[in-house]
């Protein structure tokens, strides 16, 4: 979205929003509960999950009709701010971990405190890094359903065939840039045939990885609504990354294409990948022996961090069937949705019981993602969060190119981050 585009629907969000204190929305069938569904793919793997959801909230609610939409990320806030100008509100709104504070503060969603959710409840059932999202001034205004980390893994072979060991992953950020060098292979014209390290990243597509060198770093995005990613943290992480797209270990942009994961794939030695695997010896699989010489790391300098984004729940703020749309929210809680939706994601479930099931267990990158939740960094932040989200990735891609220093770009994107707060 341009941020002229962006523009336009911050106003059209802000101008909404003072129109709904006191105000009830006019939803015709008052036994319709409206859903709205973030990334839910249209097609019949989401139909079929959805379908599932819906057969489980008709356990509690058989009369209730559900009706449900289903956007892309981007397309998120334009059509809350439609729908609230129109005053036709959704009564549970799934979306991903990032949207908890904008949403609440544009009052879109509310308090679960008092729809039979609480914090303690919570943190009975899934990891303690998942709670401050949810969070909106200490109260809980959403619950996580799934997680989607970004692990990162390396080859053993190539770091055998580098001279590096195999049984030592890089401990800190100078470690991962002469390992990367080390990975590097070139063919005679000077081409790379071996990528030393892979983002996993499209053009401007490097936010979410910046989360996890800052998170890594020692730093943290926001505090509050404070941007705080612009501090020594942030510009020591965004300069390792350019550092190594800038002495050519890694490939800026490239995805291959199937746009997978190029260690997953065999074009690079190290980098981000998938918390889900497929080992088969058949179409789409690595085969076994590709996934034996995976090994599965977190990066660390001043500590350790696996990005870790997510899918959410929470009730609208307006909404005319609360007992139902917390009902709804448990349906998408429930085991069998979790793993349902962890597919559909390529996530695994939050809820601490899952971590010994088969569907974790089942597959190493899985296993080795939920067994280091308790490291997840996420990307998240105050009610000005979207302004980070939207602008995050061109800003972060004139520094990765050295059109201009970490510092400054990081100071111009915190400048725009505080713009509603």
């Amino acid at each position: 979205m341009s941020g002229r585009a962006l523009a336009a629907v911050l106003a059209t969000l802000a101008a909404v929003t003072t129109t709904l204190t006191g105000c009830s929305a006019d939803r015709g069938d008052s036994d319709t509960l409206r859903v709205l569904l973030a990334n839910f793919p249209a097609n019949n793997q989401g139909q079929a999950v959805y379908d599932d959801i819906v057969d489980i909230f008709h356990e509690s609610y058989p009369d209730v009709k559900v009706e449900a939409d289903f956007v892309p990320y981007d397309n998120l806030n334009a059509k809350i701010a439609t729908s609230l100008a129109a005053g036709t509100t959704y009564d549970v709104i799934s979306a991903g971990v990032g949207w908890i504070q904008p949403l609440a503060g544009l009052g879109a969603i509310g308090s679960l405190e008092d729809d039979g959710f609480s914090t303690e409840q919570l943190e009975e059932t899934v990891y303690p890094s998942f709670i401050p999202p949810m969070l909106q001034d200490g109260e809980l205004y959403g619950v996580p359903i799934v997680a989607n980390p970004r692990v990162l893994a390396y080859s053993r072979s190539a770091f055998e065939a580098a001279g590096l060991d195999p049984d030592s992953p890089p401990r800190d950020f100078d470690e991962l840039v002469a390992d990367a060098q080390a990975l590097t292979e070139h063919d005679a014209d000077g081409n790379i045939t071996q990528a030393g390290f892979d983002f996993w990243a499209k053009p401007s597509g490097y936010r979410q990885q910046f989360v996890a060198f800052l998170g890594a770093a020692g730093g943290t995005l926001f505090d509050d609504t404070e941007p705080r990613f612009d501090g020594p943290e942030g510009e020591r992480a965004l300069s390792t990354m350019r550092d190594l797209i800038a002495d050519g270990s890694s490939q800026y942009g490239y995805q291959n294409t199937a746009q997978t994961a190029l260690v997953t794939a065999g074009q690079a030695g190290m980098g981000f990948a998938s918390p889900y695997v497929d080992c088969s010896e058949g179409e789409g699989g690595i085969g076994a022996d590709k996934c034996d010489d995976l090994v599965y790391f977190s990066l660390e300098d001043e500590q350790s961090a696996m990005f870790t984004g997510g899918r959410i729940a929470a009730m609208g703020a307006q909404s005319e069937l609360p007992d139902a749309a917390a009902a709804f929210i448990r349906a998408m809680q429930d085991p069998a949705t979790q793993e349902a939706i962890s597919v559909m994601d390529v996530g695994v479930p939050v809820d601490k019981a899952a971590a010994d099931s088969d569907f974790v267990r089942g597959n190493p990158a899985s296993t080795y993602a939920v067994d280091h939740l308790d490291s997840a960094i996420m990307e998240y932040g105050g009610t000005n969060f979207l302004e980070f989200r939207s602008a995050g990735g061109w800003a972060l891609d004139e520094a990765l190119l050295g059109q201009t220093s970490p510092e400054d770009a990081l100071s111009a994107l915190a400048d725009l981050s505080r713009t509603r707060t």
